[in-house]
């Protein structure tokens, strides 16, 4: 009777579930970075958005930025400028509400906690101005889109069209919405509110300005 040598391979015959499965794992994993490739696309450039020009980032001017370092979307540092459609088409930029606070609000119709702020937003609004503002920013949504949820909203306050994504990147803002950044009445960034403002968060904020 011959003798049965022991296997030298274990592990490697536990780990193998032939070729169906690898194919399968393959497979798999060509779906998952196609799909990681779309999403960025359609997040990252605006879903083929071409951006319009003189519209975007623009470059905040030295005498308007009292920070001495580059605009960038932290506490301490000037609010990146911009400039952005608004929903009659005209353009709206971040500097002309120098000598107010701003609460600009990174929104989109799609974002549930979203539509679940705006009544608050729009009651925060209409208690403060004139001494703040609130700019709703609609992430790469079209304008038909943005305009009808603000009318089933009554939505009074401004909203700007970040049609192409780039206001919401040089924000560092991507799905994670709403985003919302308070802004002093020099232009530097001094709160960051990342998820929907409640009631309780409006009113805390209220009591803290001036």
């Amino acid at each position: 009777m011959a003798e049965t040598l022991p296997d030298e391979r274990p592990q490697q015959r536990r780990e193998y579930a032939g070729p169906g499965f690898t194919f399968g794992i393959a497979a798999l994993v060509v779906v998952v970075v196609g799909f990681g490739i779309w999403f960025l696309e359609i997040r990252g450039n605006g879903g083929g958005v071409e951006a319009e020009a003189g519209m975007g980032v623009v470059a905040l001017a030295e005498s308007l930025n009292p920070t001495g370092e580059a605009p960038a979307a932290e506490v301490g540092r000037a609010a990146p400028a911009f400039r952005l459609r608004d929903l009659d088409g005209s353009a709206a930029e971040l500097t002309e509400f120098r000598g107010r606070y701003v609460l600009l609000n990174f929104w989109a119709s799609w974002c549930g906690p979203c539509r679940g702020e705006t009544p608050a937003l729009q009651a925060f609004f209409e208690q403060q101005a004139p001494g703040l503002v609130v700019i709703g920013v609609n992430q790469q949504e079209e304008a038909e889109t943005a305009r009808a949820f603000a009318e089933s909203f009554g939505v009074t306050y401004p909203i700007a069209l970040d049609a192409d994504g780039q206001v919401s990147g040089a924000y560092r803002v991507t799905t994670g919405l709403p985003v919302s950044f308070l802004i002093d009445p020099d232009g530097v960034i001094q709160g960051i509110h990342l998820g929907a403002l409640t009631d309780s968060d409006l009113a805390d904020l209220a009591a803290e300005l001036p």
